[in-house]
């Protein structure tokens, strides 16, 4: 009898365990996709009396500045390559790409009043059928010169970071968009539109 009761407590514990869990999970999930939270609270209704849950967002082209949170980013430049790294005595160091990499060269500016961590996260390239690529911190590791790559550090206020950051893509990606995000947890986010 006691050993069936500390059974059943223990199995209604682990549900309610389990519950909890999912939802935490869902909350987080929710949180850092911003692909999915992109909806803005003043956003116009349609003819239907719904609000659009959709937030559009700017296009900008290379070389423009966009001011994404503390940060204003310029991407000056992209470039293609099939590997990253240099060969030494007959071996290779570096990465080749599944693909190819695009390589987009930035400038990156902290406009705010405190050090705040830059993230090659902050960036995605979407391509024209909706798939999003996320920056291969491991190929820009290879990048000349040595140093160039932006993955993650801490910029003070005014500094400047050139740099650049690297994506692995399908080698039938002709356009695709850069979607810079404000931080980790806002739906704002800003496009650069990209040609290959």
């Amino acid at each position: 009898m006691v050993q069936e009761i500390k059974h059943n407590w223990f199995r209604r514990h682990w549900i309610l365990s389990i519950i909890i869990g999912l939802i935490v999970i869902g909350m987080i999930s929710a949180i850092f996709n911003p692909s999915s939270s992109n909806t803005s609270n003043n956003s116009p209704s349609d003819n239907t009396g719904i609000k659009a849950t959709q937030e559009e967002a700017k296009t900008y082209s290379l070389g423009e500045s966009i001011q994404a949170g503390d940060f204003t980013w310029k991407i000056t430049k992209s470039s293609t390559a099939t590997e990253i790294g240099e060969d030494l005595g007959g071996t290779f160091f570096g990465e080749k790409a599944d693909g190819i990499f695009i390589i987009l060269d930035v400038e990156v500016t902290n406009t705010g009043n405190s050090a705040q961590y830059l993230m090659d996260s902050y960036l995605k390239l979407v391509d024209d059928q909706g798939r999003e690529f996320s920056p291969d911190s491991t190929a820009a590791f290879y990048i000349k010169p040595s140093g160039s790559a932006l993955m993650f550090e801490q910029v003070n206020p005014g500094i400047v970071k050139k740099g650049k950051i690297v994506f692995d893509v399908p080698t039938d990606l002709k356009v695709a968009d850069i979607r810079i995000s404000s931080d980790l947890i806002s739906s704002s986010f800003y496009n650069v539109k990209l040609m290959i």
